[in-house]
């Protein structure tokens, strides 16, 4: 009825391979399930929350954005990795200080988004109103009229000739 070991070999199942094999399934079936049920769905990872830490660290991997990147329609799993610890730091209690140095003490203190400073955020505005003044400076000098020196230094007309001028244009009328 059942082949021996010895027909294993050659391709014919015993009887303790066709006993494994429901298993193997049953047991890869419930992992299945049990991963999407315990998996995190994209909402609760793009929470206020999750995102009120995540905007103020730094994506390790290199892209130089900060964690909370909007994870559509690639995510960088750097960040998905980050926002699923900081959602289970949440959920376990902890306070947005110890997330904080728990990713300080995981990457460094590199990881901490360096928010810009008084000076610097004066400083963007600085260099915006030195330029709008180079484009009114600018602007002013093209617009101002002024006479060509050709002009300046041309001959006087004889006023003979240009009454001659004048009455020619009389003719033309």
């Amino acid at each position: 009825m059942f082949r021996t070991s010895a027909h294993a070999s050659a391709g014919v199942p015993t009887r303790h391979a066709k006993v494994r094999a429901p298993r193997y399934r049953a047991a890869l079936m419930v992992a299945i399930v049990a991963a999407v049920c315990l998996a995190k769905s994209a909402g609760d990872l793009e929470s206020p929350a999750v995102n009120r830490i995540a905007e103020k660290l730094n994506c390790p991997c290199g892209c130089m954005m900060n964690m909370a990147c909007k994870m559509d329609p690639y995510p960088c799993q750097v960040c998905r990795r980050a926002k699923v610890k900081i959602f289970e730091m949440q959920n376990a209690g902890r306070s947005d200080q110890q997330i904080f140095d728990a990713f300080v003490a995981e990457n460094g203190k590199q990881v901490l988004v360096v928010e810009p400073g008084f000076m610097g955020v004066a400083g963007i505005w600085a260099a915006a109103l030195i330029g709008l003044g180079m484009v009114m400076l600018a602007i002013r000098r093209y617009l101002r009229h002024k006479t060509p020196a050709a002009v300046e230094n041309a001959p006087e007309i004889d006023p003979e000739t240009m009454a001659r001028i004048e009455k020619d244009l009389n003719k033309l009328d």
